[in-house]
């Protein structure tokens, strides 16, 4: 069909090469990636004109229509900070003014939900006859039709503006706009003879029969009568008892017994309409929404259900409500459990949602609510409700779609204008234009049929096979005569009958956000920073040189995949710091020297100066007192200035070195000697007895030895009275004159100097990646007095939501310690402006979904993101490599960056980092402006009338120390608590197999590591 001129020249005989050509030639030019069609559908046009039902007409003008002043209908207007002028829109009760996107998204939700509008069938293609005639191609079936096939929108679709933008306000104002509307009775149950009285009923009972059967609005009605003063008690109670309902019967007997007698049927079911809205969102959106609904609604009925054990109210109760809201573990448990290939729910009876038919429902972060190809709680529980109109609600309805926006936030610039922002879009739109990974893309469309027949019923895809089937695989992932992908006719119109989403410019020209400026900061690394890592890259070396670089023996042998992941992992873990245990290094040394000594004719030149070079490294890391002591007892190293001269000795991490200025202390023992002297701040030497502490601190720090201290939560500051005095340290005391100066990592040193610099003026966001670097973050903010919280994937998420909370509403939570694989999960974050990553992330579309946790709606600020890298360490270079990585390469290793040949290849070639000869010369990183040690905290004193056991408590951060875990044991069972146990106390390990030998410490991972699985575990909870 491509090849055919249908010109009407051609048809009169004037035909030439020349058109057929260009005819050709466009369509050639005609494929587009699913990416490029998600980020460049039409923006969503709204139109009341087109409403036949007056009620959404009337919802859809009010959400349109616009009021410059608060209070309208008697209602508070709030504010998000934003600098422009808002306009209010004339929804009742909406208390938030609307951006006009947020307007025209909601009223074009109503529009498709309530008035699907006839489509043509996506796969049919329309072209014209020379006579001027329409007809239809199927393409796949090499059909041509001459009548239009026309399919209906589905009552729903996905919700996909992007990140920051207000989604959650949205699904709000659509709710609020349609309060009190019913779902109409499926046209199969509806009963098409008007119902006969035993007797004349009254006007009233009448009326109210009359509103329900037609589902008319009744509840928004009275409700607008109440607001003007006038009151219809009677009339409501009327039209609840006669609410709308219909009944199922029950399904035809098929086939009988021997006896001749059927199999008993279950009895007819009876459906009432509810015009309530079920909101399923992840356990750690559940306070999010709940604020969100309080912040921006009013006079709305909210039933939440979050916890597990939590019941569902009967229908009679559910009735009463405007929204009720799940979180998505207790919603599955509506599914029942799964018996003998059936599923029955754990109450008695079916669940009560599945007796009512409701107006809609919304599920947040709903990506996966169709599963990953097998039936999932979410979809059996879905499979028995009754619902009208149904909504997902993400920003990346699969892993590989994504606005653009997205990729430009990971990207490290200092956009200043318009006209940058416009270019910058420009090229990465064209970029990702054209499908360049097949696989990628194929996955996605996978994960989008899920959402288009699991969850939507999207006809023709969801036809059965005896009505019109509609193959997915066939029309949306065509393969040509070549073995070749070939473009999708159909993908286009199917996103677009889907998707509710407004383009980036269209956003920014509405709403313009702050600027974002991402930079990376490269740091000198400390002496024992390169220490760390050279002893990394000499196990590589040696393993590469003594293997020869082939067989199972060399690391990077494909089979040895797993254990080379967890080596470069540790490695990059290393450039924030590393206190593993220190292995068998002497063996290390070992087994390099005999090899050398027995190989050193035949080995290269370059092999004989690495390993030279590398025993030299390993020799001073053994000889290095304080590098020993950081392993024995897991610590990072802080020094400390003046500390009493007393107590030096008892204190001193290394007691060999008590008489070098400054003192060295492990973190958590700084903390301790601090905590000490705040708790008798009280007496009149607070020193007093430092010595004595110093001594139990040091027999603690013997008895984990090898481990850990696995000692029990606990929290770690003194609790705030309500009312109190608060004591803190003379400025004439001589521990006043003690510095914290420097510490033994390059980037908590830096982390700490900018918290101080910061703090008070901003709030700050710190995004790590493993809980070892949270832990010594959080023991060095302790040490600043500088007040945090955790949002970790170890805490459950009701502790998660009341950190988060406390980060947001209270003014002394000045920094928020996430776990970056936590920060994409539709968290609203704004309040803070400074965002530091402490290691390199390799995926850019993880590091944008973290960026945009702060820049995004409702940000006053500039948002200052900074990426913490040590100079010519691999971290430096693989941060150049994915900068350097086209789109292609970067889909190919999203994984693993050992998908990367280039990326690889600098692993294996990586030099040791130049070393002074000892560490006094390079020593550790100093702070900038070095605080007290000593003044940083006060001691609450209680009035004489309050104890601290009545007084007002504030939660907080709560943390433990590395603790090594057995990742053998399941804990799938629990996914919202996600603690691991921990592994045997007797320190029982496993081998890792095939490299004790060659490489005695490699895998040693003491420092709260499984061995064999690369996941260190700190439990905050």
């Amino acid at each position: 069909m491509a090849k055919i001129d249908r010109s009407p020249a051609a048809w009169s005989g004037c035909s030439s090469l020349d058109n057929m050509t260009t005819n050709i030639s466009q369509h050639s030019n005609e494929d587009e990636s699913l990416w490029y069609i998600f980020n460049t559908l039409q923006n969503p046009v709204p139109n009341p004109d087109l409403m036949r039902d007056q009620y959404t007409k009337k919802a859809m003008q009010q959400l349109l229509s616009v009021s410059p002043r608060k209070g309208d209908y008697g209602l508070d207007g709030f504010d998000d900070g934003a600098k422009l002028p808002r306009e209010y829109s004339c929804v009742p009760y909406l208390r938030t003014a609307l951006y006009p996107y947020q307007r025209r998204s909601a009223a074009v939700m109503i529009q498709r939900e309530a008035q699907p509008t006839p489509m043509l069938d996506p796969r049919l293609k329309p072209y014209v006859t020379p006579t001027g005639q329409e007809y239809y191609y199927d393409k796949e079936e090499g059909n041509i039709i001459r009548e239009k096939r026309m399919y209906s929108e589905p009552r729903g679709g996905i919700l996909a503006e992007t990140m920051g933008c207000g989604k959650t306000l949205i699904c709000i104002a659509v709710i609020l706009a349609t309060q009190g509307h019913f779902p109409q009775v499926p046209l199969e149950y509806q009963d098409m003879e008007l119902p006969i009285r035993p007797q004349t009923g009254s006007l009233l009972d009448m009326a109210a029969a009359t509103a329900g059967r037609l589902s008319l609005p009744w509840k928004s009605h009275f409700d607008l009568m109440r607001r003007t003063g006038t009151f219809f008690g009677r009339c409501i109670e009327a039209c609840k008892e006669h609410r709308g309902a219909y009944t199922i019967p029950p399904p035809p007997t098929r086939y009988g017994s021997r006896t001749g007698v059927a199999y008993p049927r279950p009895p007819p079911r009876q459906i009432r309409l509810c015009s309530a809205t079920l909101i399923v969102v992840p356990p750690n959106l559940v306070n999010h929404w709940k604020d969100e609904i309080a912040k921006h609604a009013e006079g709305v009925n909210v039933l939440v259900i979050q916890d597990s054990s939590a019941p569902v109210p009967p229908p009679d109760q559910l009735l009463e409500y405007d929204i009720v809201l799940f979180s998505k573990v207790r919603f599955e448990k509506e599914a029942g459990a799964a018996s003998n290939n059936r599923r029955s729910s754990t109450a008695p009876g079916p669940s009560p949602l599945t007796k009512l038919h409701w107006l809609r429902i919304i599920v947040d972060e709903g990506h996966n609510v169709a599963g990953h190809g097998h039936r999932t709680n979410m979809v059996h529980i879905l499979d028995q409700l009754h619902v009208e109109r149904r909504w997902i609600v993400s920003g990346t309805p699969s892993s590989g779609l994504y606005g653009v926006e997205v990729s430009l936030a990971s990207h490290e610039t200092n956009v200043t204008s318009d006209s940058d922002l416009t270019e910058a879009t420009t090229a990465v739109l064209h970029g990702k234009e054209k499908t360049t990974i097949i696989d990628s893309e194929l996955k996605d469309l996978d994960e989008i049929r899920r959402i288009v027949v699991g969850f939507l019923d999207l006809k023709p895809w969801s036809n059965s096979q005896a009505n019109d089937p509609a193959n997915w695989t066939k029309y949306m992932k065509p393969v040509g005569e070549d073995g070749k992908r070939r473009k999708a006719q159909s993908l286009r119109a199917t996103l677009q009958s889907l998707v509710v989403r407004h383009r980036m410019e269209v956003i920014y020209s509405e709403v313009p956000l702050p600027r974002l400026y991402n930079r990376v900061v490269r740091l000198k690394p400390t002496f024992y920073d390169k220490l760390n890592l050279n002893l990394f890259i000499f196990i590589l070396a040696v393993n590469a040189i003594t293997s020869e670089r082939k067989d199972q023996d060399y690391m990077f042998h494909p089979r040895n995949r797993k254990h080379l992941s967890l080596v470069i992992n540790n490695l990059r873990q290393a450039g924030f710091w590393w206190a593993g245990s220190d292995g068998d290094i002497q063996g290390t040394i070992d087994v390099a020297s005999n090899y050398m000594e027995a190989n050193r004719e035949r080995m290269a030149r370059d092999d004989i100066d690495i390993l030279t070079e590398g025993i030299q490294i390993a020799q001073k890391a053994i000889a290095c007192q304080s590098w020993n002591a950081f392993k024995q007892f897991h610590e990072l190293g802080v020094f400390i200035q003046d500390f009493p001269y007393h107590a030096r000795s008892m204190w001193a991490l290394s007691p060999s070195r008590s008489d070098v200025e400054p003192l060295l202390l492990g973190i958590s023992q700084a903390h301790k000697a601090q905590s000490f002297v705040t708790a008798h701040l009280n007496e009149m030497y607070p020193e007093e007895g430092l010595a004595g502490a110093g001594i139990k601190a040091r027999l603690a720090l013997s008895g984990r030895q090898g481990h850990p201290d696995p000692v029990p939560t606990k929290k770690t500051t003194l609790d705030k009275l309500s009312s109190c005095t608060v004591k803190t340290l003379p400025p004439s005391s001589p521990l006043a004159q003690t510095k914290l100066v420097a510490t033994t990592s390059a980037k908590l040193t830096y982390l700490l100097d900018r918290v101080l610099e910061l703090h008070t003026e901003e709030k700050i966001i710190i995004f790590y990646d493993n809980n070892n670097s949270a832990f010594w973050i959080a023991e060095g903010l302790e040490l600043l007095g500088v007040d945090f919280r955790i949002y970790a994937s170890t805490l459950k998420p009701k502790v998660r939501a009341a950190y988060l909370e406390l980060f947001r509403e209270q003014e002394d939570v000045r920094v928020l310690l996430m776990d970056l694989h936590q920060a994409s999960h539709g968290l609203h974050i704004a309040n803070a402006s400074r965002v530091f990553i402490v290691n390199p992330i390799w995926q850019p579309n993880v590091e944008s979904q973290a960026i945009k946790r702060a820049h995004r709606i409702g940000q006053t600020r500039p948002v200052f993101v900074e990426t913490l890298v040590l100079k010519g360490t691999l971290e430096d270079k693989m941060l150049e490599r994915r900068k350097a990585m086209s789109e292609k390469e970067m889909q190919q290793a999203e994984r693993d960056l050992l998908d990367d040949s280039t990326m690889s290849s600098i692993i294996q070639n990586e030099h040791f980092l130049h070393m002074a000869d000892d560490e006094d010369l390079t020593g550790p990183a100093y702070l900038k402006q070095p605080p007290g040690f000593f003044d940083r905290h006060g001691l609450p004193i209680p009035k004489l009338n309050e104890s601290p056991s009545s007084a007002k408590r504030t939660p907080r951060s709560r943390k433990r120390r590395p603790v090594p875990i057995d990742m053998n044991v399941d804990t799938a069972g629990d996914s919202d608590v996600g603690t691991p146990k921990r592994r045997r106390s007797d320190g029982t390990e496993l081998h890792s197999g095939g490299f004790s030998e060659t490489l005695p410490s490699f895998m040693d991972s003491g420092d709260g590591t499984d061995e064999r699985t690369n996941n260190y575990v700190s439990i905050f909870n």
